[in-house]
């Protein structure tokens, strides 16, 4: 069990963490800020959908490893829930309207997406010590 979720959280944390410090802001220094937007727009549902069943998994199999590393997964899965059903949707209905307060939902959302990585490093560092 142990390897699965270190294959599966680490995996994760390598392809959040490109598309997050490499592809999104590739995208908008080439496409511009409209065109990256809806593209961005397009890969976050399932960008934090697989974070989410990532970290339901860990959730769910991860009581042989400890109860911190199963806290660590709850707050992952619940981060994870709020992203993708309230910043996200709040941000989004945002965009045309008020710009500025998407803004701050944006940065919003980078801040939740960095503590996921966080806590998702942190959850791979916790099984391989196990290993």
């Amino acid at each position: 069990m142990e390897k699965m979720l270190v294959f599966l959280n680490s995996l994760y944390l390598g392809m959040a963490s490109f598309f997050s410090f490499y592809v999104a802001p590739t995208l908008f220094k080439v496409l511009g800020k409209e065109q990256a937007g809806k593209v961005v727009e397009k890969v976050f549902p399932v960008y934090f959908g697989v974070g989410g069943l990532v970290a339901l998994l860990s959730v769910l199999l991860g009581f042989r490893i400890g109860k911190f590393f199963v806290l660590l997964a709850i707050l992952n899965l619940l981060l994870h829930i709020l992203q993708e059903f309230y910043i996200l949707p709040t941000a989004n209905q945002l965009k045309q309207s008020n710009y500025e307060e998407f803004m701050r939902w944006h940065g919003i959302s980078v801040s939740v997406n960095l503590a996921i990585l966080v806590i998702t490093l942190l959850m791979v560092v916790i099984i391989l010590r196990k290993l």
